[in-house]
């Protein structure tokens, strides 16, 4: 269908299902698939023939490259490794916030974003400080800022809430959190992909994703921004990779490489570097604004048609502060049948506790909005 940016033929189930679910687990770019099944049979095939040391060093450095115009910073300030959390658990203890001090977060965020830094709260004695949600899970952003004060050491924020879509203001928590000395990190994980973040921008301290969901890439990959400063810092976990001669392999001796590629610290399931390179490649051509551009009107789309099928819908009013997720809670309907029932009706959306996460992409258009409509109306 013409509305669609991508095309059946890299995005097949999407001419399966009315998959609106990318805040779970994206549909997975064709091309990125076979990339990892091409190494993995090559390498049980040939082993280090087919993957040598030089191959092993340039599949990150790929993604990192690939990542690095995502963020639109250079490559010298990412770093690969399995996943989002380990990265920013990595990246927690790095910073270690002091005892006395404060971190900012809010109660809807996802926890991945803020157990790392609850974990080493507990262990340093710092404070966790929670921005409190209302009745539609919205978070006013002043109730943020009005957090963050001469004690704050870590402001940690989702750019995208899991739940209800809402967007923050990077560069608005940014500055707040530097003019009182404090780092601002974000995760990602639900907005890169979907929404265009540039670092220099923004002004963020440190920024980490994973790959599963708007990237369309495979699970088993996460990326991390980090500014210089933090760049400085020694990791929380460390391991072969995080020295600067990774292949000088010597037990008594750590001499942390000279940039963020000091936080990827151990071997990985590389073939997921090559299916999020191809991924990542893949929207970079699209171009995120026009990703941005294209859900907006889908996911506005569906808004208006649930609001009319007289669902509440969850997060801020401010359409300006919403992402592609569309949170709904339908009422006399227990939402976990009624989830079970969309499934069984070919519309495919996530139960998250009472309401029910509609999470629409590039893969989609507004016919199959349409078409998602028109069976939960049959289904109320």
């Amino acid at each position: 269908m013409k509305s669609r940016l991508g095309s059946i033929e890299v995005f097949p189930p999407a001419d399966k299902y009315i998959y609106m679910d990318a805040a779970s687990v994206g549909l997975t770019h064709s091309k990125g698939a076979t990339a990892i099944s091409n190494w993995q049979k090559d390498l049980a095939e040939k082993g280090t023939v087919a993957f040598t040391e030089k191959d092993e060093v340039k599949c990150l450095d790929n993604l990192n490259n690939a990542t690095a115009k995502l963020f639109n910073t250079s490559v010298s300030d990412i770093a690969t490794a399995s996943s989002e959390t380990v990265l920013m658990s990595s990246l927690a203890w790095a910073v270690m916030p002091p005892k006395g001090s404060n971190i900012v977060a809010t109660e809807t965020s996802h926890p991945s974003t803020t157990y790392p830094w609850m974990r080493v709260a507990e262990h340093s004695g710092s404070e966790m400080r929670w921005a409190k949600a209302d009745q539609s899970l919205s978070i006013d952003p002043d109730e943020i800022e009005h957090l963050i004060d001469e004690n704050t050491s870590v402001v940690c924020l989702s750019h995208v809430e899991w739940g209800t879509g809402q967007v923050f203001d990077l560069k608005r928590f940014a500055d707040a959190a530097h003019k009182n000395g404090a780092i601002c990190v974000v995760d990602a994980t639900q907005s890169a992909g979907q929404i265009p973040i540039d670092i220099r921008i923004s002004g963020v301290d440190a920024i980490a994703t994973s790959t599963y969901k708007w990237l369309c890439g495979p699970f088993g990959t996460g990326m991390m921004y980090l500014s210089p400063e933090l760049q400085k810092l020694s990791p929380g976990i460390i391991g072969w990779r995080s020295h600067r001669d990774m292949w000088d392999f010597q037990a008594d001796r750590l001499e942390y490489v000279d940039s963020a590629k000091r936080y990827e610290f151990g071997t990985m399931a590389y073939g997921t570097a090559f299916g999020a390179t191809v991924s990542t490649n893949y929207l970079l051509e699209i171009s995120i604004e026009k990703i941005a551009e294209h859900n907006r009107k889908i996911s506005m789309h569906l808004l208006d048609g649930l609001q009319d099928l007289g669902a509440i819908i969850l997060g801020p009013k401010d359409p300006n502060n919403r992402s592609a997720i569309v949170a709904a809670r339908f009422p006399n309907k227990d939402s976990a049948d009624f989830a079970s029932t969309l499934e069984k009706a070919n519309v495919i959306a996530s139960l998250r506790r009472d309401f029910i996460r509609f999470s629409p992409h590039l893969y989609n258009s507004i016919q199959d909005i349409d078409k998602g409509l028109e069976a939960i109306k049959a289904v109320i």
